[in-house]
């Protein structure tokens, strides 16, 4: 049997890749098992140093797989929520942890819930025929993997209201002027430069982006002067740390510093 995710770690980066092509890579519970085991790992073990998320096939991911929705519309309300809580949010739950950098490789189509999970990753690279949907309005569902909390914090509220309601397709290069894509590439070439954009991530100062994407996150939520209280703590972390001072060091010799000693 074909497993509906795989996993790898290669030269700093945890490559997480949807492996469900035929169904369009949504996500049914076997994928959802090993999709939250590969972000555990990319959580706990510090020799992965940057995460990419990227997907097998015509399509990035379907979101839930409307067979199994199906299945559930005749279960009570409260089993339904409790079956989101402790199964599909486990994943926006975890990524919300993991202060490393994360990249996700987008072809094909993102829809509903498939959207949800390219928001919570830190960079989004499309190739040219990537289109996204928050589709869940379509079939009468609200977003149910934060996407209405995401979305609007990424591409302001306004545009994010307008594909929250109607459900339309944003193809890849408006999606790159709303800044919901980083970068747009052509498909022969979206692998590759994703995994470049995580190993270059993977190849930096640990300690520093770390903190530094903490402060960037924890900052949505806090008054400036929370903030820099915040980072004055960060800073004098990443100064006491070995990358810190090999940067130095490298800038002073006039080389390229290697923070993975």
């Amino acid at each position: 049997m074909t497993a509906p995710l795989l996993f790898s770690v290669v030269d700093g980066v945890g490559e997480i890749v949807l492996n469900r092509p035929d169904a369009g890579n949504a996500f049914d519970e076997p994928m959802l098992d090993a999709w939250v085991a590969a972000l555990q790992q990319c959580h706990d073990d510090d020799a992965v140093r940057a995460v990419l998320l990227r997907a097998n096939g015509r399509h990035f991911c379907a979101g839930g797989d409307l067979h199994d929705m199906k299945r559930e519309l005749e279960g009570p309300p409260s089993i339904h929520k409790n079956k989101l809580w402790s199964g599909v949010h486990r994943i926006p739950k975890l990524m919300m942890q993991i202060d490393k950098p994360v990249v996700a490789a987008m072809q094909g189509a993102a829809t509903g819930a498939g959207l949800d999970m390219a928001l919570q990753c830190d960079f989004r690279v499309a190739a040219a025929n990537a289109r996204v949907a928050a589709s869940y309005v379509k079939i009468g569902l609200v977003p149910g993997d934060g996407g209405a909390w995401l979305l609007p914090r990424i591409v302001g509220l306004p545009r994010a209201l307008e594909m929250l309601l109607t459900g339309d397709f944003v193809e890849a290069e408006e999606g790159q002027r709303i800044g919901l894509f980083n970068r747009v590439v052509p498909l022969a070439d979206l692998e590759n430069e994703a995994r470049s954009l995580a190993r270059r991530l993977a190849d930096g100062a640990a300690t520093a982006m770390r903190l530094t994407k903490r402060a960037a996150y924890q900052g949505l939520h806090l008054d400036f002067t929370t903030h820099l209280d915040q980072v004055s703590s960060h800073f004098v972390l990443a100064a006491k740390s070995p990358e810190h001072r090999e940067g130095v060091n490298a800038f002073l010799e006039k080389r390229k510093p290697n923070f993975k000693v």
